[in-house]
């Protein structure tokens, strides 16, 4: 019995962690370049933190590099004193039928992602191939790939694209979303036709974990999931802990050891860069995997910040037209998950070196990614009812880079030239946002999108397109003459080449002449508008001479809420697809302050609208995550927001609102150019509703006016040609001057 007691004592001394594998949530008090270089020193990595300019940076340290900051005299918070601890208690345990979870907080361990694979192959062995073992790890672990596609064991001449996951250990949903991304192709691959096409016409390739010695680890220190080793695990004279390793991020071959900033010399730092690019069997395992295929595109997947990184790591940007293409495939990629997309010093103020989508862009020729999966309150180990929600956001983002590895055919514009009676001429540009070549020509097929036209002539070859190019074709329409004002015609075009996916999408337009509802240029004052605080400036405003801004006098306050609104609403009874477009530009702390566009139908009730340009708030400061709105840095941009779902409102409302939080502020936002517009779904001054105006107009509204009969609904709508809100003389004049423009 002494012996047994002893043995456990002894047991729990071996298994107590030590300070450096105890990580803390520390906000350190002061952002200036030289104490950012301090922690850089410390060994605490700057990739995955939460800062707030000139006030504080919320980093991830060990108790160790904690007491250092204390020694180092550097004003620090500790905000969760042990983040394994926290991720546990806040935990909120998820049970899916749909897509089997882990045991890990619901990540799958290393032999659960062996075991997941092998299942796979085995449920599919048409489309899913035994794994292969790319390279071994440094504790002898092998590194596993699989590929997905038609005809899995064979290399075929298909388009190949590359996801990987868990290059630092601590990153689990790097892995996740790649099986739930294979399960989705799996089970809807007779079902749907985009996963279909995927499996059939490419060869997708996936790397579940580059770092299963770190993986093991983190699992052999917290078994339920919360385990914050980053690095590989070679003796690096560091201990066993979590200092213990080099950085496979950091330890690719182009810049390698560029400086000490993007990556560090100290050993023990988590940041490490080893002692030569490609040190590391990790990462020469990836490198010589890259190598022996013909991969078009990568992402090596990481967590957390909801960004999407391309290069340079230095900050600097990819040369045209590489950058457009880079960006354009990325904003599709995050068209719904609401990703920022940039360099990472654009996205997350922080710079690398030696780092893999470097690499595989300058080495290896691939345009490549690095998602950082989940929000900041989603950390590296997020409750496991997030685990799937978190999939499921990158689900579009893992189908649209499946696309892009081949030929992908899509409407990159459509525009019109002025209406000539009846007909309508549409020039439409087809790119192909892949990176290959189409197979032979792009085809088009143009049907009508309703039976209130009919196409006329189109070109249905818009001939061979090599990869990211555009070729423009021409389609005339004719829209039936009886179609009243503001009716929406179109047409569903499809697109494909002998290979492609075969596309389809609506163009539509709205035939007639909008209305002008409402229009400012900020050139005559603030009579329209009620404010508090926002007012006329005279500093680079869009057009003209004024623009309209929240804090006239320099930058926006702290914790404040200003706004600014119409003085009266608008009407829009008689108007389809009303739209607003202005102009603005912002300079407002990102993630903390916001400026949301709003609309309101009794002026006590607001809703935020989404524009073109809005983003979806960080769920902290005064940015609710359920919200659109502005923030970051932008110059002058046209703004358009759609109010087709306030169509036939009586009263509506619009303001402006500005709110701040403590600590940082900034220039504030600008609007100039505000217009409100409209279709009419009546004929002005058209009394005897025959759809023209003529005299009898004329006579009819004088008649009115004359009456002492009240006017009904449509007399009162329809007879006020100036839209005052009255029937008088001012509405003949109107009429008049109508019918003799004409």
């Amino acid at each position: 019995m002494k012996k047994t007691v002893q043995f456990i004592i002894l047991l729990a001394i071996v298994y107590q962690l030590p300070a450096t594998d105890i990580f803390q949530s520390v906000r350190i008090w002061n952002t200036e370049q030289s104490t950012l270089q301090q922690l850089h020193d410390l060994g605490i990595p700057l990739d995955h933190v939460q800062i707030k300019q000139g006030v504080f940076i919320d980093v991830v340290a060990n108790k160790e590099q904690t007491f250092r900051l204390t020694e180092l005299g550097i004003p620090h918070d500790i905000l969760i004193n042990d983040m394994t601890q926290y991720f546990l208690d806040r935990n909120v345990l998820e049970v899916s039928r749909d897509f089997e979870l882990g045991s890990m907080q619901g990540n799958y361990t290393f032999s659960e992602v062996v075991e997941k694979i092998d299942t796979l192959a085995i449920l599919y062995p048409d489309i899913v191939a035994e794994k292969d073992s790319i390279g071994t790890s440094i504790e002898g672990r092998t590194i596993w790939a699989f590929k997905v596609s038609d005809n899995p064991e064979q290399d075929e001449d298909e388009a190949e694209v590359l996801y990987t996951g868990i290059t630092h250990a601590r990153e689990p949903l790097g892995m996740m979303n790649q099986f739930y991304f294979v399960q989705w192709l799996c089970e809807n691959y007779t079902i749907n036709e985009i996963a279909e096409y995927l499996v059939n016409e490419r060869e997708l390739w996936f790397i579940p974990v580059v770092n299963p010695d770190g993986y093991v680890y983190n699992q052999t220190i917290a078994p339920n999931g919360g385990g914050m080793h980053r690095k590989n695990r070679r003796d690096t004279g560091c201990g066993n802990g979590t200092q213990r390793g080099i950085d496979l991020n950091r330890n690719y071959g182009y810049e390698w050891g560029a400086d000490n900033s993007g990556s560090s010399p100290n050993p023990c730092s988590s940041t490490f860069r080893g002692d030569s690019a490609f040190s590391e069997p990790e990462t020469q395992a990836v490198r010589d995997f890259i190598f022996a295929n013909e991969f078009s595109n990568v992402q090596h997947y990481h967590s957390y910040s909801n960004v999407l990184i391309h290069s340079w790591g230095d900050g600097s940007l990819p040369a045209e037209p590489d950058l457009t293409t880079i960006r354009e495939i990325g904003w599709e990629m995050t068209k719904f998950n609401g990703y920022q997309v940039g360099t990472g010093y654009e996205t997350i103020g922080y710079g690398v070196n030696g780092d893999a989508v470097d690499w595989s862009y300058a080495d290896a020729g691939l345009i490549s990614y690095t998602p950082e999966v989940g929000s900041y309150q989603d950390n590296f180990w997020p409750p496991e009812n997030r685990v799937i929600p978190l999939c499921q956001d990158q689900l579009y983002s893992n189908k649209i880079f499946g696309f892009v590895g081949g030929a992908d055919h899509i409407i990159y514009t459509a525009e019109t030239e002025e209406q000539q009676g009846d007909t309508i001429q549409f020039n439409i540009t087809i790119q192909n946002r892949g990176l290959q070549d189409s197979d032979g020509d792009v085809l088009v097929e143009a049907l009508p999108y309703n039976n209130t036209s009919s196409i006329l002539t189109y070109d249905n070859n818009a001939g061979p397109l090599a990869a990211r190019s555009t070729s423009t074709i021409n389609i005339s329409m004719v829209a039936a003459g009886s179609l009243p004002n503001g009716s929406e015609v179109g047409m569903v075009i499809t697109l494909h080449d002998n290979s492609s996916f075969v596309r389809t999408d609506t163009v539509t337009v709205i035939t007639g002449i909008p209305m002008s509802i409402f229009t400012d240029d900020a050139e005559e004052g603030m009579g329209q508008w009620s404010t508090y605080n926002w007012g006329i400036v005279l500093s680079d405003p869009a057009t003209g001479d004024h623009a309209i801004t929240d804090s006239p006098a320099g930058n926006y306050s702290n914790n404040d809420a200003s706004a600014i609104a119409l003085s009266s609403p608008l009407s829009f009874t008689s108007v389809d697809y009303p739209l607003v477009r202005f102009s603005a530009k912002w300079d407002i702390e990102s993630n903390y302050d916001f400026v949301r566009f709003q609309i309101s139908t009794d002026g006590m009730h607001w809703t935020s609208l989404t524009g073109l340009y809005t983003e979806s708030g960080a769920g902290q400061g005064t940015q609710n995550s359920d919200e659109q709105g502005y923030d970051g840095q932008s110059g002058w941009v046209e703004e358009e927001v759609d109010l087709s779902a306030y169509a036939g409102e009586s009263a509506v409302y619009f303001r402006f609102i500005l709110t701040t939080d403590g600590g940082v502020t900034r220039d504030g936002f600008y609007f100039d150019d505000f217009s409100i517009q409209g279709y009419l779904n009546y004929l002005p001054g058209d009394l005897d509703d025959n759809g023209d105006i003529d005299i009898f107009d004329v006579l009819n509204i004088v008649e009115l006016i004359l009456s002492d009969d009240n006017l009904n609904d449509y007399q009162q709508t329809t007879a006020d040609v100036n839209f005052d809100g009255e029937v008088n003389i001012y509405d003949v004049l109107a009429l008049v001057d109508i019918i003799l423009s004409n």
